[in-house]
C-alpha cells in the first residue's frame, strides 16, 4: 500500500552479478531474443549464440578479453562494467527486433552499412557511438526517412 491507501504493484527483484535491481513491470522475452537479466553463465552465452557471434566477436562488443568472457559464460562474476554492457546490448537487440527479423540481427551487425559511413554496426558500437544506432532505430520506428 502507498501512503494514500492505493494498492501498489509488486516489484520484482532481479539479481545481476551479486547486486539487486528493482524492476516494476516488463516481459522477459522480446520476439526470439530472451532478455537475460542475469549475466552469469548461460545468460551471456545465450545472447551470444542467438546473435550467432563467436566468442572473439562478442568479447570485442562488450569489450572484454576472450578469456574473461569464457569465465563469465562458465558462471564467473561479470563485474559492473560488463554487466552494464551486456544489458545495453540486450536492450539494443530488443529494439532492433521491432524493426527487423530476429534472425538477421547478428548478420546485420557484421555488415558494412552506408548509414554509418561504411562502418559495420558492430564497429559503431566498439567506437562508443551506439547512439547512432539508436537514432536509426528511432527513425525507423517513427517512419522518418534517413
Amino acid at each position: 500500500m502507498t501512503a494514500n491507501g492505493t494498492k501498489q504493484k509488486p516489484r520484482k527483484v532481479l539479481k545481476t552479478s551479486g547486486q539487486s535491481l528493482k524492476r516494476s513491470t516488463g516481459t522477459a522475452k522480446s520476439g526470439k531474443f530472451q532478455i537475460v537479466v542475469s549475466v552469469r553463465g548461460g545468460g551471456t552465452l545465450r545472447i551470444r549464440q542467438q546473435l550467432g557471434f563467436t566468442r572473439p566477436q562478442f568479447a570485442r562488443l562488450l569489450p572484454v578479453s576472450e578469456r574473461s568472457l569464457a569465465e563469465i559464460e562458465k558462471g564467473g562474476d561479470a563485474g559492473e562494467s560488463v554487466t552494464r554492457s551486456i544489458s545495453q546490448i540486450q536492450r539494443l537487440v530488443a529494439a532492433l527486433e521491432e524493426v527487423m527479423e530476429s534472425q538477421v540481427i547478428g548478420p546485420w551487425l557484421n555488415v558494412p552499412n552506408a548509414s554509418f559511413d561504411g562502418l559495420k554496426p558492430l564497429e559503431v558500437i566498439e567506437r562508443g557511438e551506439i547512439d547512432r544506432i539508436w537514432q536509426m532505430i528511432y527513425e525507423l520506428r517513427s517512419g522518418v526517412a534517413f
